[in-house]
């Protein structure tokens, strides 16, 4: 890999470590764009292939994309690397419902947006480049095997991306420029995971078929977060207190144990303060999308926010007045989680009233098999 100095031709490190730094960001590299290497697209097609990506279907859609960015950009050249950390401690909902950290606070997308976007403007207003793209994750790029072919970054046994000072908590972002750079990292030399195996071994679903390969099926933050589908039955109790996401392979991650805290960084949000999980199943769909503005748990939806709730209070054993409620939801989805949290806590009478009640024969069969489960 090259290594350029800041003097050399064509590539003004010192313009964009100065541009990057007046917005807030330390560039973690920069990398050439052309098609990834086959070795990632035998990687990605296995994958694929399995049914691994469940239902995000983005991913087989946008193939040709996030192999070879120029498909969708035919003018991209470069990209300029960026990360911003967000470790802080573990937080969620008022009484219990947890949340992963990096959506306690501000959406990433638009604050580390804003700051690309910021970063791009100031770059061709200086003629680094006429042409950029800001990546936040929303976008079809690999982030992870850009930051990998850059060595910005080395791939742990959770997929994840891991940096030897801030382990695996960093949010990823890129800057697509016109202009071609070359593969240049502060990095000289990484660690790796050695023997390590804590990621593996404490995933509550064990959704890792082997190091480095994650069925995302099986991932609870895929589970709460992108599934629009019912949480399957034998998942439910797995998920624990995990009402958005999931940090457990980040937080057995010795390569973060030393990370700081980022929290001043990201602020918390409101709503999280302020509400409960029975608090959540009782505001209306309108409600939820004003109290989420700005944060990353809307991208669960309103209905499966509380569906996650529902299962979460069935594993917390707290049964309420909001859950029995919820049997009469308008969602088909809120109605059968909430019946399966109401089997966990054993409220038979909720659940036989419901049985007279209900139409949904899906959710029917989930309030049978609570009333099996609370015998």
């Amino acid at each position: 890999m090259d290594v350029p100095s800041p003097s050399s031709p064509g590539f003004p490190l010192p313009l964009v470590e100065e541009c990057a730094a007046e917005v807030g960001l330390q560039v973690r590299g920069s990398v050439r764009v052309e098609k990834l290497s086959e070795s990632v697209e035998k990687r990605l097609d296995q994958w694929l292939e399995r049914g691994s990506a469940g239902e995000m279907g983005w991913l087989p859609r946008n193939r040709e994309n996030l192999l070879n960015p120029q498909k969708w950009k035919p003018w991209v050249q470069g990209a300029l690397l960026f990360a911003l950390p967000y470790h802080r401690e573990s937080g969620g909902f008022r009484n219990g419902g947890s949340v992963a950290r990096y959506a306690l606070g501000r959406d990433y997308h638009n604050l580390f947006g804003k700051k690309l976007e910021r970063l791009g403007k100031r770059l061709r207003e200086a003629g680094a480049c006429k042409r950029f793209r800001a990546v936040t994750d929303a976008a079809p790029v690999l982030e992870r095997e850009w930051a990998i072919l850059n060595s910005s970054g080395f791939r742990g046994k959770s997929t994840m991306l891991l940096d030897p000072h801030e382990g695996p908590w960093l949010i990823l972002g890129e800057l697509l420029l016109d202009k071609e750079v070359p593969n240049w990292s502060p990095f000289s030399l990484l660690p790796n995971c050695g023997t390590c195996t804590a990621c593996l071994d404490d995933c509550p679903t064990s959704a890792f078929q082997s190091p480095w390969d994650l069925d995302a099926r099986k991932c609870i933050s895929y589970l709460t977060i992108e599934s629009r589908s019912p949480i399957p039955i034998e998942h439910r109790q797995k998920i624990g207190s995990w009402v958005f996401g999931c940090d457990v392979c980040l937080e057995v991650c010795p390569f973060g144990s030393k990370s700081p805290d980022y929290a001043k960084e990201w602020g918390t949000l409101d709503a999280l303060e302020k509400l409960s999980l029975e608090d959540l199943l009782n505001i209306p769909e309108a409600t939820f999308h004003k109290l989420f503005q700005g944060s990353p748990i809307r991208r669960a939806t309103w209905e499966g926010l509380l569906r996650n709730a529902c299962v979460v209070l069935g594993n917390l054993g707290r049964d309420s007045e909001a859950l029995q409620n919820a049997l009469g939801h308008p969602s088909p989805m809120v109605r059968g989680h909430s019946a399966w949290a109401l089997g966990m806590v054993k409220n038979r009478p909720a659940l036989d009233l419901a049985r007279k009640n209900e139409r949904e024969a899906w959710v029917l069969h989930e309030i049978e098999s609570a009333l099996e489960t609370s015998t």
